[in-house]
């Protein structure tokens, strides 16, 4: 099994809208365990409506989340849980990092990398990619975003993420996939395989 954790320390970046639309992504052909670490639950109040994807319930405890039995365990994050990231982390494989396209939204990368660092000094098999989320049509990718990163020392992943109406509607639609929009379809798509490869599978 892997684990795939979605973290960033602000909120307002889409984390639990790409774990949604990630979860029936990869259910599509391998078994998917999804963990709302959210205490608000917000991605739990759907779990009825979400097909061949399986919630873990969550104690607080890291120790255990290794024994699941799925191909692919993804674990959303709420901005405000700095003090559990580093267990996460460390039990991770993965750790996607959505940002959107704006100064304030890269400049925070900073804190969660410096986390993920931290952490790949234990485990040095971590991988981790900044994915940048929300992205506005014709907008083209800033520069000093690129900049920014780089001084972060930061891992800029390929694919981007649009700002499209059906990833706002994919928490009453069960995700994307369910929709008739294939151009995020195919976004959700290369995401996944890119974390894919990273995890050389």
């Amino acid at each position: 099994m892997k684990i795939i954790t979605i973290a960033h320390q602000k909120g307002g970046v889409g984390k639990t809208t790409l774990t949604l639309n990630l979860a029936a992504c990869f259910a599509q052909g391998l078994s998917v365990g999804v963990l709302d670490t959210d205490v608000q639950g917000s991605l739990s109040g759907i779990r009825e409506e979400l097909e061949n994807i399986t919630f873990v319930p969550y104690d607080g405890r890291t120790n255990r989340l290794t024994e699941q039995p799925f191909d692919i365990l993804i674990i959303d994050t709420p901005p405000y849980l700095t003090n559990q990231l580093p267990d996460l982390f460390a039990v991770s494989d993965f750790v996607l990092v959505p940002s959107k396209v704006g100064f304030f939204d890269v400049m925070a990368v900073k804190a969660t990398v410096e986390f993920l660092k931290q952490a790949q000094q234990q485990r040095p098999q971590l991988k981790y990619g900044v994915v940048l989320n929300m992205v506005k049509p014709r907008t083209a990718l800033n520069k000093f975003v690129q900049e920014i990163l780089n001084d972060y020392g930061a891992i800029l992943l390929t694919t981007t993420v649009s700002d499209r109406v059906s990833y706002t509607r994919s928490a009453i639609t069960s995700g994307v996939f369910s929709s008739d929009d294939v151009k995020a379809k195919e976004e959700i798509t290369e995401l996944a395989d890119e974390i894919l490869t990273a995890l050389g599978l």
